[in-house]
């Protein structure tokens, strides 16, 4: 097997490979689920509480169903005096994998931006090709606060949209021109050389005549005109 014929085989291999990973990307082979419990931070320096558990449903749809528990008073004015004091809201997302090991991610926000907008938050479940969780990440609809809270009773429940997010695959390589392209330089090579070039002389070497008919018309022009009216050679 020549280079040629070894480069169309490699070339063709990727391209197989890239298609079989744009399959698994949205066709899984076994649809699963997947929960995440989800615990938060009502003080700078306290220990996380229980805030609910996000369940994928199914990882090939996206599927999820979410369960959160209300605030108690208490915890809504903890979670105010974190936003007068312009601190951080934490939240510990915990995901258990098939071999019983538990994952830990940490995302967090403004305090502030999440009280002023009465508890609205999105989360977002990122997953790889594989189904597994690789990010759980947090933000509020408001990233400036104005120092307006609302009360106690608008502070009871969270208002929480969940997004479950596939990892982004890049683009397939074009292998197939580029492998007819190798075909015809081969093909090229194997009947003598290049196709013949059936363009004149002038066509084909134009850009290297006109400087050189430009640089002797210019020669010409410089040189002083011979004969009779010249000046008479001084006397010695």
């Amino acid at each position: 097997m020549d280079f040629v014929s070894k480069v169309s085989v490699f070339l063709i291999f990727i391209a197989a490979s890239s298609s079989l990973t744009l399959g698994d990307k949205f066709d899984f082979e076994v649809d699963g689920m997947v929960t995440v419990r989800l615990m938060h931070y009502l003080s700078d320096d306290g220990n996380p509480e229980d805030r609910g558990n996000i369940t994928v449903q199914s990882i090939r749809t996206g599927s999820v169903a979410l369960s959160q528990a209300g605030l108690m008073p208490h915890h809504s004015t903890r979670l105010k005096a974190l936003a007068r004091n312009d601190q951080i809201y934490r939240l510990q997302a915990m995901v258990e994998g098939s071999n019983d090991k538990v994952t830990k991610f940490l995302t967090f926000m403004k305090a502030c931006a999440l009280v002023e907008s009465g508890l609205s938050d999105v989360l977002t479940v990122s997953l790889d090709h594989s189904g597994n969780v690789v990010a759980v990440s947090s933000s509020a609809p408001f990233a400036q606060c104005d120092g307006v809270f609302p009360s106690d009773n608008q502070l009871r429940f969270f208002n929480t949209t969940v997004i479950v997010k596939h990892m982004d695959v890049g683009p397939v390589p074009d292998t197939a021109t580029y492998i007819q392209k190798i075909e015809r330089e081969r093909e090229a090579r194997e009947r003598g050389g290049d196709p013949k070039d059936n363009r004149s002389f002038l066509a084909k070497y134009w850009m290297y005549i006109v400087p050189l008919v430009i640089f002797v018309l210019l020669s010409s022009a410089g040189q002083p005109e011979g004969g009779a009216g010249g000046a008479p050679a001084p006397a010695r």
